[in-house]
């Protein structure tokens, strides 16, 4: 199908041409509806659940210590959990359908465009790479600019770029001088292009390129359209794919969750999140908002804050348009995560009045709070995580257990509030026609604890995160990935990234499980409130599993690293000397399940209608 749009000069007009959606994509329209009720059950069984638990806590005499902390632990984690089924209903709610595949038709008058590649300190043949890819997009030349912006100041970069620009005259080479001392150099050299270098000649849109992610040909065909068709969207925004993910992606660096189910849903009310490199923006409406955050280490994510309270509209396109690269070390991995926190941390520093602070007054309670909430959430899994073990081995009651009614209705609701919560995930899923683990959202939670010391590090002491100003940068993100021997490797991981914190929880949730399992049998009393003071009980079970799967996969690293591949062997270089990212690495970007998605996704409902039983028969 073909549309044809008025462009903003009554001259123009352009023709975008609508394609067939993926068949992933049309699975997922159909469950919507159904998503739409599961989200709803699940939310109200919580709801019905945690009020029934609190009465009976409160109505008994005699309640301990551990009946509280395990009632505590489970309003943290089904909070966590209620903070994504709330968005997941706002999504469902929405009139607006999945995202359209479009693309901009050929013609004499397209929009004009510059595309920003931001670098400080790169591998030169990285960066050059990415300048290729960029100067060789499927768009006229003379509609489009590639800006090289460089806070490194690299000769040696800045001599290459003038030889490649004999070949494209469209592409220049810029920089403020070397920048590497200031925290916020990325936001600061994306505003020195829309501020200083755009003041004549300003384009209608850009879009934003980290260091090393090479663009499809189509980028700008396949992104610009959604822009021209909707002005009130000020940014849309791209799925980051990578050429260097190791196969199964152990420590989850596709973000795949991220972007198939939270942003998407995020998507659909138009609040979708900035991710960095591949977004495209209307300049006008940038500048009117004041350029990019200079608050706070997570530019991106703060300019789309900040864009959704001046109303808005932020939008994601899922397909494949960009591949970058992903740290190579779990050092490297631990920099990256721990510059995004310390960059949430930031938001609450909008509350304060600075001359970094250029955000309207009205929206700074907002961000502060968002700050707040992701701060919430590492705490959450940190104190979670520790509580466990000292649930899983220590003696008495996990609630109360005065009748035989008490055991059966705590345990008939906790049951079906799991059993509804898993649902929720499992529908989620199946929305998103991805597959992945109940509980997906809690990826990575294994590093909360190491985030939330950095972030104190960098408060209380004023340590910055080293290299950690563009993202996928050689520098910034990847330490040396070079073969180790295995002793030093292991003893830089242990101390260097704090894995020994990951060693210990794992073997005392390990341990705690296997005294939960043997502490029935060994008791006197009743032997019912006995079970389900152990790891029987449905919440404890979850979390248990869910922490011990979690801290498994830093122990997994450990003694057996993953084998990123070489960014040369996924790339096929053109006659021009342009890289294109190659369809065998296409491919693998797709989001499939593991073999242990699918054991957990059905051996946990199997567990709930064993217990089920087992306390209908029994009681």
């Amino acid at each position: 199908m073909s549309i044809k749009l008025a462009s903003m000069s009554p001259d123009n007009v352009y023709e975008i041409d609508e394609l067939p959606q993926d068949e992933r994509t049309l699975r997922g329209q159909r469950h919507r509806r159904t998503f739409y009720w599961i989200t709803q059950t699940a939310i109200g069984m919580t709801l019905v659940y945690l009020t029934a638990r609190f009465y009976f806590l409160l109505t008994t005499p005699a309640t301990t210590w551990r009946m509280w902390v395990m009632m505590g632990v489970e309003c943290l984690f089904a909070h966590m959990s209620y903070q994504h089924q709330s968005v997941s209903l706002s999504a469902t709610r929405s009139p607006h359908g999945s995202r359209k595949r479009l693309r901009l038709r050929q013609g004499s008058h397209l929009p004009t465009v510059d595309v920003l590649i931001t670098c400080c300190g790169e591998s030169v043949e990285i960066i050059l790479d990415t300048v290729r890819a960029a100067c060789s997009l499927d768009y006229p030349s003379s509609q489009f600019r590639v800006r090289l912006l460089d806070d490194g100041a690299s000769t040696e970069l800045r001599d290459e770029i003038a030889k490649l620009s004999t070949t494209w005259s469209h592409l220049t080479y810029h920089t403020r001088g070397k920048q590497s001392n200031q925290s916020f150099a990325k936001a600061g050299n994306l505003n020195y292009a829309l501020f200083s270098l755009q003041t004549e000649d300003p384009p209608e849109f850009c879009t934003v390129v980290d260091a090393d992610s090479i663009l499809m040909p189509h980028f700008l065909r396949a992104t610009l359209p959604h822009l021209l068709k909707d002005p009130q969207a000020a940014l849309v925004t791209t799925r980051q794919y990578f050429d260097n993910l190791p196969p199964g992606d152990p420590l989850s660096q596709s973000r795949g969750y991220f972007y198939t189910c939270e942003n998407t849903e995020l998507d659909l009310v138009g609040h979708a999140v900035d991710a960095g490199s591949g977004a495209v923006f209307r300049r006008q409406a940038i500048l009117d908002v004041g350029g990019y955050p200079t608050f706070s280490f997570s530019e991106d994510w703060q300019l789309s804050l900040v864009l959704r309270g001046m109303g808005k509209r932020t939008m994601q396109v899922q397909e494949v348009l960009q591949f970058g690269l992903v740290p190579t070390t779990l050092a490297g991995h631990l920099k990256q995560r721990n510059r995004w926190h310390i960059g949430h941390s930031q938001q609450i520093s909008v509350l304060f009045a600075s001359a970094k602070n250029s955000i309207p007054r009205h929206l700074r309670w907002d961000i502060a709070t968002g700050g707040l909430s992701i701060m919430a959430g590492l705490a959450t899994y940190a104190i979670g995580f520790f509580a466990l073990p000292i649930i899983l081995f220590s003696d008495g009651d996990l609630f109360p257990s005065q009748s035989v009614f008490e055991i059966k209705a705590q345990v008939v609701l906790a049951i079906l509030h799991e059993a509804s919560t898993w649902a929720y995930h499992w529908s989620r899923s199946t929305h998103a026609s991805v597959p992945f683990m109940p509980l997906a959202h809690t990826e990575n939670s294994w590093l909360a604890p190491a985030h939330l010391y950095s972030v104190i590090q960098f408060h209380m002491f004023g340590s910055k995160p080293k290299g950690s100003f563009v993202t996928g940068s050689e520098i910034n993100c990847n330490d040396d990935a070079s073969p180790a021997r295995l002793l030093p490797k292991i003893h830089k991981d242990i101390l260097g990234c704090g894995l020994w914190l990951n060693l210990c929880l794992f073997a005392a949730l390990l341990g705690g499980i296997h005294s939960s399992l043997y502490a029935p049998f060994a008791g006197t009393g009743p032997f019912a409130p006995r079970l389900f003071s152990s790891i029987a009980w449905p919440p404890l079970l979850v979390l248990a599993l869910s922490g011990l799967f979690n801290h498994w996969i830093p122990v997994a690293y450990l003694f057996k690293s993953p084998v990123y591949p070489s960014r040369a062997s996924g790339l096929v270089i053109t006659e021009t000397k342009v890289p294109v990212s190659s369809e065998i690495i296409q491919g693998g970007n797709m989001d499939k399940a593991s073999n242990l998605v699918r054991t957990y996704a059905f051996a946990l409902p199997a567990v709930f209608v064993g217990i089920l039983v087992g306390v209908l028969a029994f009681l």
